[in-house]
């Protein structure tokens, strides 16, 4: 830890002490073990200290702006439109009026409340509607994609 002011790193390097110590145990002349295996943990860190994997250049703040990507990948938006279809495709099953109430709710993102302004039904028959169409699109959904 002193070298490489890093845990990882030092678990790293520590694994190669073991290793290569292993590895050359034949060369051990059998005096002073402590001395022999720090020689060698010194030199892995010494190694490591040169090495160009551990040098690592810094980028500027106007460089990792650059790097950000604020919008979602192409894949990204594939991804949910496809999503969106098969869950949309899950309301289709359903009968009405839990269909309706599904679809506005989740896929229109319209509220209960104004629902129920729209509509004229009561607040109440819309959240019951709601919650009975939330257990039948989990059944859907379990037996479509399991």
């Amino acid at each position: 830890m002193s070298f490489t002011k890093n845990y990882f790193e030092s678990e790293d390097l520590a694994q190669q002490t073991f290793l290569a110590a292993y590895k050359n145990y034949k060369k051990f002349d059998g005096k002073n073990f402590k001395a022999w295996i720090t020689t060698i943990a010194v030199n892995k860190c010494k190694d490591y200290i040169k090495s160009h994997a551990r040098k690592t250049e810094r980028l500027s703040h106007e460089e990792c702006q650059l790097l950000e990507s604020r919008d979602s990948s192409t894949e990204d938006i594939v991804l949910q439109k496809h999503d969106k279809e098969r869950i949309y495709n899950l309301f289709q099953k359903l009968k009405e009026p839990y269909k309706t109430v599904a679809i506005n709710y989740f896929y229109k993102d319209i509220k209960l409340s104004d629902m129920a302004k729209s509509t004229g039904r009561k607040l109440k028959t819309l959240q019951t509607q709601l919650y009975r169409s939330k257990k039948l699109l989990k059944a859907l959904w379990e037996e479509e994609f399991k």
